[in-house]
């Protein structure tokens, strides 16, 4: 069953489709939040608080996209928590970036879909965090600029710009490692 007719039958009261999406996206959601937050704990809640969003709006939910509908939700629960003092001080203080090769999953194996994310994100850390935003979303998650601007709540060209100067990046450093191997 495809996405619209999910959250149309949930809109009708069948409230079992919820479990539905939350199965098909919660990894998704999961890494993206791991990824803003540095941190798998905090992720896993913050995973809980985007489909608890999703849930008391999914009566007003009219988005083509699904997928870059919750990711949006995402985002916006990624910036409230670091928003707030208590975990601004935590951050500043303890941040570290976890290593995702470690990072328990669920399943045995990874699929080459989410080996490419994880490369993706770990390639995009040492970008500034506008563009690995961008970068992530566009080559990571697979979304179009389009998605990504309404998502970040900035223009296309704004987005198109992040992505470009991002993967100029990316190769300016892949290249110079290259050359010193």
């Amino acid at each position: 069953m495809q996405d619209r007719e999910m959250i149309r039958e949930i809109q009708r009261g069948k409230r079992e489709y919820l479990n539905v999406i939350a199965e098909k996206y919660y990894d998704d959601i999961y890494r993206f939040c791991c990824y803003q937050i540095g941190s798998s704990q905090d992720a896993g809640d913050l995973t809980q608080e985007t489909f608890l969003h999703f849930i008391r709006s999914v009566e007003y939910c009219h988005s083509q996209n699904l997928k870059g509908y919750l990711f949006t939700i995402a985002r916006n629960v990624c910036v409230d928590y670091f928003r707030s003092s208590k975990s601004r001080r935590d951050k500043e203080t303890n941040f570290q970036i976890e290593d995702f090769s470690e990072e328990n999953h669920r399943q045995e194996g990874r699929t080459y879909q989410e080996e490419y994310l994880i490369t993706v994100e770990q390639l995009a850390q040492c970008l500034p965090q506008m563009q690995r935003e961008a970068v992530v979303l566009y080559y990571g998650y697979g979304f179009k600029y389009r998605e990504i601007a309404r998502m970040t709540g900035t223009k296309i060209g704004t987005v198109k710009s992040r992505v470009r100067q991002g993967t100029e990046k990316l190769r300016r450093n892949v290249n110079r490692e290259d050359w010193n191997a």
